[in-house]
């Protein structure tokens, strides 16, 4: 039997709207807006509010991953230990955006074939995922190192344009609580890329200055991308 792997919550271009609250450890309320953009050949984009003081960016791709302070503009690239921190105050971890965004879940094989069990393969913060074995789980509960526990409770799914995705989702950690819920999803179409067809070569060769002419016209010039490097500061 060949290997399957988990699938995806959304596996196309898409845009998601999340609001939470939450009590987080030091018994403080916490109001977090999340907008998810997920292209499933590109990078993912998390733009994240905690309580209207702290404001996030989360970039997630599968070669790079970085967060960048929105207020300072400051960007930090982030390593695979920096996932298992939280996001601001509020109980929410960056290992829980890459994965929504990568997925990075070891495919069921004779070790691993129980699809109820998620196991993760490159998170630091949560080692499984169990979860109900309906293909719209109601319940889900993550293990991470030192015991630490979280249990998320799904009240619904709702199709948002064709997008079937939960729509309150009630979090007990060890030493926190709170609710996670939908607020609108949809589809996007990124128009395809326009092929531009080659030049046709007049049938008898041009002089050697009039082809270095035509190639500087009709050249590289047309199609080329301007790539802007990114600098990335690094905490």
């Amino acid at each position: 039997m060949g290997e399957e792997c988990p699938k995806p919550l959304v596996n196309e271009n898409a845009v998601i709207s999340l609001e939470g609250r939450f009590i987080n450890r030091e018994f403080k309320r916490v109001h977090v807006d999340i907008i998810w953009l997920h292209r499933p050949n590109s990078a993912d984009t998390f733009d994240i509010s905690i309580t209207g003081k702290e404001s996030y960016r989360y970039i997630s791709a599968k070669e790079f991953r970085y967060m960048e302070f929105k207020q300072d503009g400051v960007r930090r690239l982030m390593a695979m230990h920096h996932l298992k921190e939280n996001v601001g105050e509020s109980p929410l971890k960056w290992d829980d955006f890459e994965l929504l965004a990568q997925g990075n879940y070891l495919c069921y094989d004779s070790l691993h074939n129980d699809s109820t069990v998620l196991y993760t393969s490159r998170s630091q913060a949560w080692y499984t995922i169990s979860k109900s074995l309906t293909s719209e789980p109601d319940f889900l509960q993550m293990k991470g190192p030192r015991g630490e526990s979280r249990k998320l409770y799904i009240h619904a799914w709702k199709k948002y344009d064709g997008l079937n995705v939960p729509t309150i989702i009630d979090f007990e950690g060890d030493d926190y609580s709170g609710s996670l819920w939908t607020r609108a999803a949809f589809r996007f179409f990124e128009p395809a890329k326009e092929v531009k067809k080659p030049i046709q070569e007049a049938r008898y060769q041009l002089p050697t200055g009039l082809t270095e002419a035509k190639k500087s016209m009709f050249g590289n010039g047309l199609d080329s991308e301007v790539k802007i490097p990114l600098i990335l500061q690094v905490h």
